[in-house]
């Protein structure tokens, strides 16, 4: 119970910072569970956490990847991309149930046990994407890691110029 009041207002933090972002584009666009392609929306809509695989899918030969380091990281998708992505997707229902929720006037009790069990995804996914941010580093070297984060700030900044 402890970690879970230290976590929360973390993870509310997170959560509604996320929220924020993403409320106008809610409306507008609604995701596609099947499509790999919004898998990076999804994410991003989600989880705190920087978004490096894609990066490093894309930027795979300015990183100069071998084989054996382009095998790991396939397999990691593999292994894992689906189920965080359907994660991502409960994240992103549990928000609509939310707000649904609380508009038909539902107890606070009910609506903060949709939030608490999005809280506790929201908190898985941000798990699996440390696991994977710790996979990268042990995978890359060292200056294949700070070409990665570099390359990232780069995109992260462009992005923030963008909006």
């Amino acid at each position: 119970m402890k970690k879970r009041l230290i976590v929360l207002p973390i993870l509310l933090s997170a959560m509604l910072f996320n929220t924020a972002i993403a409320e106008n584009n809610v409306e507008k666009q609604s995701v596609k569970k099947s499509k790999g392609a919004d898998a990076m929306s999804v994410f991003k809509r989600t989880s705190p956490m920087p978004l490096l695989m894609g990066v490093l899918v894309k930027s795979g030969d300015k990183l100069a990847l071998t084989k054996e380091q382009n095998a790991v990281f396939t397999q990691w998708r593999v292994n894992n991309m689906a189920s965080s992505l359907q994660i991502g997707n409960e994240i992103l229902d549990a928000e609509k149930a939310i707000n649904q929720a609380s508009l038909e006037g539902k107890s606070n009790k009910e609506v903060e046990e949709i939030l608490t069990a999005m809280l506790d995804k929201r908190h898985t996914l941000a798990s699996n994407m440390l696991a994977c941010r710790d996979m990268i580093i042990k995978t890359l070297d060292a200056d294949q890691w700070k070409k990665l984060v570099t390359i990232y700030n780069k995109k992260s900044m462009k992005m923030m110029h963008a909006h």
